[in-house]
Formats: C-alpha cells, sequence, structure tokens
C-alpha cells in the first residue's frame, strides 16, 4: 500500500508541474512572436493576422517531407487517457494543449508559413502549442469514441480527428488494463495543403484509489503513425508524401470527482509535452 502511495504521489507531482508550467493564454500559443535577432527571414503575408499556412517557392521535396513528418506529431490524437475505458453512457469534454519542439527556423516550417509581419515567428520559446476542445463517450463497457477540434480565427487552418479505443485486458474488478486505439486527424483550411496523420497507439495502465474520490491512473504506451500530405499550390510541384514513424508515450490521470487532469509525455523525432484538463461522469 506504501509503495502505492508513493506512486501515487508522484504521478500527482508529475501534473502539478505540467500545470504549473503550461501557458494560459491558449489562443495566442497558436503562434508565437518577440524571439531574437538572428532568425530567418520570414515570408510575409498581411491577409491574417496570425501565422498561417502558404507554401513558398523555396520549399524543397526534402523540406516538404520534414514537415509532414513532424506536423504528424504536432497534429496527432493524443486523448491523454489512461487504458480504463469509460463505461456505456459516460461521457468527458475537456481542453487540452499540446506542445511539440519543432524547430521554427527549419526550411520544413519556415517555406510552410506565412507571418503578418517580420517579427512575428511562429513558435515562442522551443516548441509549437496546441491548444483544442475533446470529447469522449463511452459506446459499451469497453469502447470509447473520441473526436477533437481546434481552429485559430485569426489564421488559416484548424485541425479535427477521431478515435476509437477498445479494452484488451482488464475489467471492472481488476486494477491493470490495456487498450488499443486507432484514431486520425485531418488538417483544414489552407487552399496550399491537405494533411492526414493516421496512428495506433497500445497502452497499459494501473489505477491506484487514494480516497472514495480521488483516484491517479499512471499509463505508459507506444503509438505507431502514418502522415500523409498533398500540395495544391501554384507556385511549387512537390510530390506527395506518406511517411510513418513512431513514438512511446508517458503519463498519469487524477481524478477528483468528476474532474480529471492529465499530463503526457511523448518521445519521438520531435517531443511533445501534453496537458488536459477534463469533466465528464
Amino acid at each position: 500500500m506504501k509503495r502505492h502511495h508513493l506512486i501515487a504521489r508522484a504521478a500527482v507531482i508529475s501534473i502539478a508541474f505540467a500545470v504549473v508550467h503550461t501557458p494560459a493564454a491558449a489562443q495566442e500559443q497558436l503562434h508565437g512572436s518577440g524571439h531574437d535577432d538572428g532568425r530567418p527571414h520570414l515570408h510575409g503575408n498581411g491577409r491574417w493576422k496570425e501565422c498561417s499556412i502558404q507554401l513558398d517557392p523555396s520549399l524543397t521535396q526534402g523540406a516538404w517531407r520534414q514537415f509532414t513528418k513532424e506536423a504528424g506529431l504536432v497534429a496527432y490524437f493524443r486523448p491523454l487517457a489512461d487504458a480504463e475505458p469509460l463505461g456505456r453512457g459516460r461521457f468527458e469534454v475537456s481542453a487540452v494543449q499540446w506542445d511539440t519542439g519543432i524547430d521554427d527556423a527549419d526550411d520544413a516550417w519556415n517555406d510552410t508559413f506565412v507571418h503578418p509581419d517580420s517579427t512575428h515567428y511562429l513558435t515562442e520559446g522551443k516548441g509549437l502549442k496546441f491548444p483544442g476542445l475533446m470529447g469522449r463517450v463511452g459506446v459499451s463497457a469497453n469502447t470509447d469514441v473520441g473526436v477533437y477540434f481546434t481552429k485559430n480565427p485569426n489564421a488559416n487552418y484548424g485541425f479535427y480527428g477521431a478515435q476509437v479505443q477498445r479494452r484488451l485486458l482488464g475489467g471492472a474488478d481488476r486494477r491493470w488494463a490495456a487498450s488499443a486505439r486507432g484514431s486520425f486527424v485531418s488538417l483544414y483550411g489552407p487552399a496550399d495543403a491537405n494533411l492526414t496523420v493516421y496512428g495506433m497507439d497500445l497502452v497499459a495502465s494501473r489505477k491506484l484509489t487514494l480516497t472514495r474520490w480521488v483516484a491517479v491512473s499512471p499509463y505508459v504506451g507506444v503509438s505507431g503513425y502514418v502522415s500523409t500530405s498533398h500540395e495544391k499550390s501554384a507556385v511549387v510541384a512537390l510530390s506527395d508524401e506518406h511517411v510513418g514513424g513512431g513514438q512511446a508515450m508517458a503519463g498519469a490521470v487524477l481524478q477528483l470527482s468528476k474532474a480529471r487532469i492529465a499530463a503526457e509525455y511523448n518521445a519521438a523525432t520531435v517531443r511533445t509535452i501534453s496537458l488536459k484538463v477534463a469533466i465528464g461522469r
């Protein structure tokens, strides 16, 4: 029992750390500004108030492939959930944020975005932050369905997606559970590009009940994904890209009655740190 409480305490500390270190201005985090001098020349377009997707004639096939791979990780569907399903008729509504460690100085990002002015950079710090809204519902005792949506009203792009999670092992009388997930997320809005990422997760978790109303569920998992892109611009002639990859995940869900707070770290070509605040029944 003492060991369980030590594990639970570590998970709670991890979640609290993520909460403290996550900026609150969600809409402002779809773009960045205020970088030091020495950054690459930005491609400008005053049509949008914030950084938007528009391909530049200098974009190469190699940079387009890198963008496809890394944008697939930026947009990947992360429910920040353990392996235990919600249960038939139960639901969860949440606000999420994913912070992926891309380098916006790379041609893959500099030549796929335009900016409202010469100092309005894509990222702040060392990551691209994506806030969004997510909903999940239990359609059976073992299966959940989730949807995701994000849109910056001051830019030209957004993402939408869906996911199905199916329990493979575990049950109401077991603390351990394992599940499989399948998902997709698609880009919408830009006239120049299409992008869709398809994913498959395997995740295992253990629920540690602290009190009647408080529980912590640490989880680990692995993901495989395929990111596909197609350009529609008149200024470049690039082939479609289909790039596969993988990532590892570790996280925890803190349940406080009907509220949930979750944090997750993903190790991949570019790392991602995510946070979720949810309410449900």
